[in-house]
């Protein structure tokens, strides 16, 4: 089983936040929840219903510890390339 930790760059900010950090087993169906459904992150429905739009912009190799490590680091931006200029 391969375990996911994915970062979501939010197309513009809600509020204080412009992405959000999650793991999965299978990111196709967790994007899937996140995009249509209410079984995703509470964010991630209010910044949907506001409009925002979200791509995946970085993946690694892990599980939850790894998700909340970088949770903790507060800093999603410096993970993020989108917000590095690294993606066109």
């Amino acid at each position: 089983m391969i375990v996911l930790v994915y970062l979501l760059h939010f197309d513009k900010k809600y509020k204080h936040a412009q992405h959000y950090i999650g793991y999965t087993e299978n990111l196709d169906r967790r994007l899937h929840e996140h995009e249509l459904t209410n079984k995703g992150a509470r964010l991630l429905q209010v910044a949907s219903a506001a409009g925002i739009k979200f791509t995946v912009a970085k993946t690694w190799d892990g599980d939850r510890k790894l998700e909340r490590k970088l949770k903790n680091r507060k800093k999603s931006s410096s993970l993020c390339p989108i917000c590095r200029g690294e993606v066109t």
